[in-house]
Order: C-alpha cells, then structure tokens, then sequence
C-alpha cells in the first residue's frame, strides 16, 4: 500500500469509531490544560467570573502578587489568618440574583399563571491576596510543574508541516489566528499529559490548513469568526476530526479519544445532530491532515 493508501485506510476506520461513538456514549468534555493565572477564592477554589476574574488576574499582575488566591477578611480570620496591617484590599461585585411576580397571563388552557421576573442586586465585597494575609500556611501551592517530554512521533510530525505557521506558547488560551497565521499553546507543563498537549496541537494545526497560503478553506466562508455559528461548527469539527486522524497516525489515539467524541458532539448541536455534517467534516480533515502529513492525496480531483 502507498502512504496515501494507509492513512486513507487510517481514517476511515477513525471515522466509522467516532460516529459510532457519539451515537452511543454519554459524553461530557473536559479542558486538558490547567490555567495557572485564573483567579480563585482560597477557601472555596472557586475561580471568579466575568468582570472579576478579568479585573483579578489584571491586580495579580500589576502588583507582581505570586499566586492569583483571594481571601475576604472573613475567611482569612476563620482560617487562623489575618490580614497584614496597612494592606488595602480591592473590591469586587456579587450579583444576588431574586425572583418576583411581575404580573399574571392567561395560557392557552385558559388558567392565570403568575409571570415572573428577576432582580440582579450588586453586592461590593473586599477581598485581599493570600500575599496580603498572615499567619495561614499556602507553601502547598508551591507544586512543582510535570515535567514535558516530547513524544517523537508527534514532533516529527509537527517538524514535517512544511509550512507550518509559527507556534508560541502564552497565556491560558490555545487558537489559531487566521489574519496573523499563528498558533497560539498554553505552557506545555499546564497540559495533563504530553498526548493531550499533541492533541490540541493538533487541532489548532488543522485549523491553520484553512488559511489561503495552504487549503484555502477559509478563503470560501470566514469559518473562524462568528463563535457558535453553522460555519465555526463545521470548522470546529474539520479540526477536532483531523487531530483524530493525527492522533491515531501517531498512536497517541487511545488517550484522547473519548475526549474528542465530546467535543465533536458539543459542536454538531448547532448542526441539528446532522450526521451528515461528520462525513463532510472527515472528508475535509483527511485532505487537511493529508495536508500536514504531506501525503498526496491520490485519486482527488
């Protein structure tokens, strides 16, 4: 058999275990990266939301804070701390969020039911950095990092897309940036394994084929913007598809799979769970992976 003719092979039965198995399972998917600079309450380990978590992380940052933990004064004395003298804390907002009656409506059975609305009241509260706090042991948030090591396979892989885009490794976010044509990775030592940092690798490696300098998918519909859209499903399926491929290419598969059939399931519910989106989407992720394999793809006109 040609190259060709043993990754074809490859995908397909790729193709046939991910339909079966977003048929059958019950699936839920899981981020295999670990964020390190996402705010969180000490006491809870609750990561804050919305403005809080943005305006945290930026206080951690401009004040050079080691670790982005919060503690009220509160829980600070309820934990056998306190908090250093002439340390100022910042305020952050709660939203209380009430149900009442607004009115009533008659339904089609002819019967008043009471109408409901909600209430958002804001709550100010001050919360101070564990570096801001005495007298409470956190050496423990001092882990060690995993240790990365590279899997060959996958490198070579990577050091094979011959023109591959420039990867950089920053922040908590992996994407591709289409206009910029770069590859943007959390550390390597966040992921919770090296296969599952291939994997995702892999996926923002299939996205980048779409850019018109390679397979020019995105020069027929603007499939990375518009988030939740039909297109950015079908992108997102391309995507997750072909790092399936590459995972099963380069044996890292097994590790990865049931993550994936997640994944590829949250995103055919904007497709009306049309299984026929998952065989166009494998026919353009065989062509992409072909792609960053460089295999040539014989017999497509």
């Amino acid at each position: 058999m040609t190259a060709w003719e043993n990754f074809n092979k490859l995908a397909e039965t790729v193709t046939n275990e991910i339909i079966e198995g977003i048929q059958n399972e019950n699936l839920t998917w899981e981020q295999v990266w670990n964020p390190k600079n996402v705010p969180k309450n000490f006491a809870s380990n609750r990561p804050y939301l919305g403005f809080n978590a943005l305006w945290l992380a930026w206080v951690t940052i401009s004040k050079k804070f080691s670790h982005p933990y919060f503690l009220t004064f509160k829980q600070a004395k309820q934990l056998g701390g306190n908090v250093i003298k002439d340390q100022k804390g910042t305020k952050v907002v709660f939203w209380k969020i009430s149900k009442f009656v607004k009115g009533q409506n008659t339904n089609e059975a002819g019967e008043d039911e009471d109408v409901y609305r909600r209430k958002f009241t804001p709550f100010i509260w001050t919360v101070f950095n564990i570096d801001q706090i005495e007298g409470i042991d956190f050496s423990f948030i001092e882990t060690a990092e995993r240790v990365f090591s590279p899997i060959e396979s996958c490198e070579h892989i990577i050091s094979g897309f011959s023109d591959c885009p420039k990867i950089v490794h920053e922040g908590d976010d992996a994407f591709y940036h289409p206009v910029m044509d770069y590859i943007n990775m959390p550390n390597k030592e966040s992921f919770k394994g090296d296969e599952q940092y291939y994997s995702v690798l892999f996926h923002e490696a299939v996205h980048s084929t779409g850019h018109t300098s390679r397979l020019g998918r995105f020069a027929e519909r603007p499939a990375l913007v518009g988030f939740g859209s039909v297109e950015y499903s079908k992108e997102e399926l391309i995507a997750e598809m072909g790092a399936s491929f590459l995972n099963a290419y380069t044996g890292i598969k097994d590790t990865n799979f049931k993550n994936s059939l997640a994944y590829l399931k949250g995103w055919m519910k904007p497709l009306k769970d049309d299984p026929k989106m998952l065989i166009y989407a494998a026919q353009k992720a065989h062509k992409a992976a072909n792609y960053i394999l460089g295999i040539e793809s014989e017999g497509e006109g």
